[in-house]
């Protein structure tokens, strides 16, 4: 029985104010090379259109446009349309991306706004670049997709403007999935430094709590996604607003090394490496918290743009190179050593980029894996309080 991943979606509104007709420079863009992203080739296998579509506007899967651009840009405002397939039921990581509809002679063109950031805006583009190859058959003229890579600081610049501002002095940050560590954070509410009005919620919220030696925690959650650079540019604001002296990112990544069966372990370690040949290292501040963790497993660190790039021939490449893959953690330390913010992560590590057949990232609400990763979220609780105690006996 076939499976439908299209959202019901409403036509689209006439956007008066969208008329590009006379304008030549809309699409002077790079245009997407489609990553050779099919199921034989990529490491999810048969699994890959499963994690591509949901992805997808709903404005894309259910209309016909001639171009579609990708640009970097956060716009919620009334003339965006906002994407039916938004997962509005957990507080952080929500929002997606929203479109425009640019009218011209030649045909409308879908405008895609993703939040701010390079790996980002690359990685939609070619999530979209796939989607559309993959109905080529189907009948309908395919798009083609274009990107416009935003200024490398955009990220910087919207936070400072948002109500980031409003966190006040702390020492320590944990990002990442912030609202699974309930143990860590307290049963208070969430912060926002605003008072809410209705509407769109604020883009951070925030727990806060004080050590034995006055350093001020906060637990800081985002209802974007900061995918790739934007995670470097968020520790970057967190330094420059609050002062923050010692990060921590918890979240997700992939393995390169088939011994680990995903959802069953955590992942840490002290150096990244890059796909033009760059690399940073640093000495992590969990190094003595995980000790003695049976839990957590120590390896080298790969940094993507887009997991679209992750076919069987790239994981034969870099599994003699790498155990783990993930978008941010390179950025997030490179630009650590850089602010002299002390950096460490620790992630589950959620599918096994070297097997075929075991769970992955399109089987993430499966009652199993919530409870195998519901475990591993308990371990990182536990090694984060031996990190605070650590701290407040310095």
């Amino acid at each position: 029985m076939a499976t439908a991943f299209a959202t019901p979606y409403l036509p689209l509104p006439i956007l008066n104010l969208d008329m590009v007709s006379d304008d030549p420079t809309i699409l002077a863009s790079t245009v997407c090379q489609r990553i050779a992203a099919e199921p034989p080739t990529h490491t999810m296998g048969p699994k890959l259109m499963r994690y591509v579509i949901p992805k997808i506007h709903t404005a894309i899967q259910t209309n016909t446009f001639a171009n579609i651009l990708v640009i970097g840009a956060h716009t919620r405002s009334s003339i965006d349309i906002i994407t039916g397939n938004e997962k509005a039921d957990k507080p952080f990581n929500w929002q997606r991306p929203t479109a425009r509809v640019l009218y011209a002679p030649e045909g409308n063109i879908l405008q895609l706004s993703v939040f701010p950031g390079h790996a980002y805006v690359e990685h939609y583009a070619a999530l979209i670049a796939a989607y559309v190859a993959s109905k080529a058959s189907a009948g309908p003229r395919i798009p083609t997709v274009h990107y416009r890579l935003p200024p490398p600081d955009a990220a910087v610049t919207l936070f400072a403007n948002s109500n980031l501002r409003h966190l006040g002095p702390v020492d320590i940050a944990i990002v990442g999935y912030v609202d699974s560590l309930p143990e860590s954070t307290g049963s208070g509410d969430w912060e926002t430094g605003m008072r809410s009005v209705g509407g769109e919620p604020p883009l951070f919220a925030w727990k806060k709590r004080k050590l034995q030696n006055g350093w001020v925690v906060a637990f800081v959650g985002c209802t974007a996604c900061y995918w790739g650079d934007i995670g470097g540019q968020l520790i970057r604001s967190l330094n420059e607003l609050s002062g923050v002296r010692e990060a921590i990112y918890v979240g997700k990544l992939g393995t390169l090394d088939a011994r680990h069966v995903p959802n069953s372990v955590l992942a840490t370690g002290s150096c990244s490496k890059f796909h033009d040949g760059g690399m940073v290292e640093w000495e992590s501040v969990l190094d003595k918290a995980v000790h003695g963790s049976r839990m957590v497993v120590n390896g080298v660190h790969c940094t993507v743009a887009t997991s679209l790039c992750e076919t069987k021939e790239w994981a034969r490449h870099w599994k003699t190179k790498a155990d783990w893959v993930d978008p941010e953690i390179g950025h997030m330390a490179r630009v650590s050593m850089e602010r002299g913010v002390l950096f460490g992560y620790l992630h589950v590590v959620s599918d096994n980029l070297s097997r075929e057949g075991l769970e992955g990232l399109v089987d993430e609400r499966k009652a199993t894996i919530i409870a195998d990763r519901k475990k591993l979220l308990q371990e990182v609780e536990r090694i984060l309080e031996r990190y605070f105690n650590e701290i407040g006996e310095r």
